[in-house]
């Protein structure tokens, strides 16, 4: 599969930018100090994960016009 310049450097800046997204993202689940561990765990409410979701679309709709603009 032969790639072009743009799109082999917006390839590799896409799995950058992923790579580090996602080993941010693991270290904040797995992180757990002992402050947090004692207080009282609170249930997710339905609004949180609307804008959790949201959020994501937003974010997806954005990085696809960047796409479309290069």
């Amino acid at each position: 599969m032969a790639l072009e310049q743009k799109q082999q450097q917006g390839l590799l800046v896409g799995a950058l930018i992923g790579a580090v997204l996602g080993a941010g993202t693991a270290y904040l689940l797995m992180s757990d100090t002992s402050e947090e561990a004692e207080k009282e765990v609170k249930p997710i409410k339905a609004s949180e994960l609307i804008n959790l979701t949201s959020s994501a679309a937003i974010l997806i709709r954005k990085l696809d016009d960047l796409r479309r603009r290069t």
